[in-house]
């Protein structure tokens, strides 16, 4: 029962997370309305520092899931591997059906899978010994 609970506990934790972070860059730094030209957005005009900040809260909001799903469940490293690579793919199948820049692609790629081997390695290693 407490793998299942750290796995749908971790995920709830890594949407609400990443959610509240990118809201919070889009509020810190906003998408400038000339930019907007009806239902789309000119994602080539978008700034960098925006897309820093959402490739960050992406990594950021995979930490928090990953923390809290390890913090219910200390002795088994499934949730940890079920929770990364649900959160994996639905960065790649969001990179493939929203046009982004290929930097911000690698990136954000980047950021999660090096959060998510530290992570998951650290958590292997302490139940190991």
């Amino acid at each position: 029962m407490k793998p299942f609970l750290a796995t749908f506990l971790g995920l709830i934790a890594t949407f609400a997370a990443t959610s509240g972070l990118v809201a919070l860059t889009h509020v810190l730094f906003p998408i400038p309305a000339e930019l907007m030209t009806g239902d789309e957005v000119n994602i080539e005009l978008i700034p960098t520092v925006s897309y820093v900040g959402v490739a960050l809260a992406h990594g950021l909001g995979l930490l928090i899931g990953l923390l809290v799903a390890r913090s219910i469940d200390k002795m088994t490293i499934y949730p940890l591997y079920i929770l990364a690579g649900f959160f994996l793919l639905g960065t790649v199948a969001n990179l493939y059906a929203i046009p982004h820049p290929l930097w911000f692609a690698i990136a954000d790629i980047g950021i999660m899978l090096i959060i998510g081997f530290f992570v998951i390695f650290a958590t292997h290693r302490r139940i190991q010994n």
